[in-house]
């Protein structure tokens, strides 16, 4: 989702619960499911799990894949500092849902080329990213500026811009990114305006 501005943190989560939980998933989990890096070119170079995903990019109905319920305890506090980020000050909550929610990791030395989301729901999708396996040798472009999510931080990035990552270490970088719908929300779009 366009927004004002190329990222934002909006805080931060102990890292620790789901990086100990990726780390019993096994190299054939993360080969199980090649969709992403098969169709969208600059992801070639990754792997992806997803735990709330649809092929089709839908923008309503989201599939819960079975890994979704085995991370739930470890995901909730990612889940709650987002809805709680589009939570009217002081009400309840915005009707708000999730989307897309996956696993991603970049191979060591690789990049996800310059590139920015297209389609209809990515317009009017808010997307974060959470560091789960990262070091200062990874780099996350956004507009053309560098920067580094360190683990456990919740960042919103505009995809809307164009965003690429450089993993110039030697490790697998692993980001959880989700995708937040806030029904009815005005989105300023480069093409033009769009409600979620």
């Amino acid at each position: 989702m366009h927004f004002d501005g190329l990222c934002r943190r909006i805080g931060s989560v102990d890292p620790g619960p789901l990086a100990k939980a990726i780390a019993e998933l096994t190299d054939d989990d993360w080969d199980e499911w090649d969709h992403r890096q098969q169709t969208f070119g600059p992801h070639r170079h990754t792997q992806t799990i997803p735990l709330l995903y649809d092929n089709d990019m839908r923008h309503t109905d989201p599939t819960p894949w079975p890994r979704l319920a085995k991370l739930q305890a470890a995901l909730d506090p990612v889940l709650d500092a987002i809805r709680k980020e589009h939570a009217p000050s002081g009400g309840p909550d915005d009707n708000g849902y999730f989307i897309r929610i996956i696993l991603t990791r970049l191979s060591p030395g690789t990049t996800i080329n310059r590139h920015r989301d297209e389609g209809e729901s990515l317009m009017r999708s808010h997307r974060y990213h959470v560091a789960i396996a990262t070091n200062p040798l990874v780099d996350f472009f956004v507009g053309g500026t560098p920067n580094h999510f360190a683990a456990g931080e919740i960042w919103e990035i505009n995809n809307r811009a164009y965003h690429a990552v450089r993993n110039a270490s030697n490790q697998g970088r692993v980001h959880l990114i989700l995708d937040y719908v806030v029904p009815g929300e005005r989105v300023d779009d480069p093409e033009g305006v769009v409600f979620a």
